[in-house]
């Protein structure tokens, strides 16, 4: 039988819910806990050691699995927990407005997730627009000075004067590749696609970072595939995704280190993971090391792996990283064979 306590408590919360609480939840001393009440030792049901198992989606009824509330609640209603729950008219408008109140609170955050998402996408547009203006103011001016480098260096033979200007070369050689970083970001170039062999990109790559790994005295281990086949896919977006990849594991690297490179054929997929023994990547910061301008090191802009993820996802493809505190990390690129 329904009080004027139970509908006085009922008209307070719904009060409280206009006034935005949305953490409200009116009080059903009746509800009855499924896996108590059917003596039920299904620990991995969703719904164990939860109540409202009818608002669970993936409970394990009577040994089926239900769906979400819509697909079940009419098989639901039939059932004991539901019925000593809430099988009164008070009962059920209380768990109705509850699933409601659930309902508002998860719709109200997905908003403001949504108005977060539209802010940093147009203060990402405003800022790739700056990084893109100054990147090309920069890039003729550069351009002027590794010209005049190289000309000094030729003019200038001595020890000291050639090896100042090396530093000039190096560092032109960087704030080149910055630009182009930046260029990237803001403005990438259309897809283009062709016939490609993974394990080609990658010899390629390793090639051009030989020098550095043995500098470092870094040992580079290839575990390739061989009969992995050819594919359809950018080229050149390959090249540059790797070459980030690899060249952040040299960064974390030190000396007697060893860095895995690995390809393999997964159904559809072909797979590239790079390996390091680095110090491995916070839990905290594994969530966020692909957005633009997050970087966990002290020099870079953190656009790398941004633009690794972007250039991941422009070949249908998928990124992920796995990695535990001082035990390095291990990033693997997943790309659909497009034959």
């Amino acid at each position: 039988m329904t009080t004027p306590n139970e509908l006085k408590s009922l008209r307070d919360k719904m009060r409280a819910l206009q006034s935005g609480d949305y953490d409200v939840e009116a009080e059903n001393p009746k509800i009855v806990r499924c896996w108590e009440r059917l003596n039920c030792d299904k620990k991995d049901c969703p719904a164990y050691g939860k109540i409202r198992c009818w608002s669970i989606a993936g409970t394990c009824c009577h040994g089926e699995v239900r769906g979400k509330y819509a697909q079940k609640i009419k098989d639901c209603r039939e059932c004991v927990v539901y019925k000593e729950s809430c099988g009164d008219d008070i009962g059920e408008l209380i768990e109705a407005f509850n699933l409601m109140v659930k309902d508002v609170r998860h719709n109200f955050a997905e908003r403001v997730r949504s108005d977060q998402e539209k802010a940093n996408i147009e203060r990402l547009s405003q800022i790739s627009d700056m990084v893109a203006g100054v990147a090309h103011e920069t890039r003729n001016p550069l351009h002027s000075i590794g010209m005049a480098t190289s000309f000094l260096k030729k003019k200038y033979q001595d020890e000291m004067m050639s090896e100042f200007l090396g530093i000039i070369e190096e560092e032109v050689k960087k704030l080149n590749k910055l630009t182009s970083i930046f260029l990237d970001f803001s403005n990438p170039s259309p897809l283009n696609l062709q016939t490609c062999s993974i394990n080609e990109v990658i010899d390629l790559v390793i090639d051009e970072y030989a020098g550095q790994a043995k500098r470092q005295k870094i040992a580079i281990q290839l575990n390739l595939d061989k009969n992995l086949p050819e594919f359809i896919s950018d080229k050149s977006r390959l090249h540059d995704l790797f070459s980030c990849l690899l060249e952040n594991a040299l960064e974390i690297s030190v000396e007697n280190n060893r860095i895995t490179v690995s390809t393999e054929r997964k159904n559809k997929m072909i797979c590239l993971s790079v390996q390091d023994e680095g110090p491995g990547i916070a839990t905290a910061d594994q969530e966020k090391i692909f957005k633009p301008f997050y970087t966990t090191k002290m020099n870079g802009p953190g656009l790398g792996l941004a633009i690794v993820e972007r250039s991941v996802k422009e070949l249908k493809g998928m990124v992920e990283v796995e990695s535990t505190p001082g035990k390095g990390a291990t990033f693997t690129v997943c790309i659909p064979v497009m034959d």
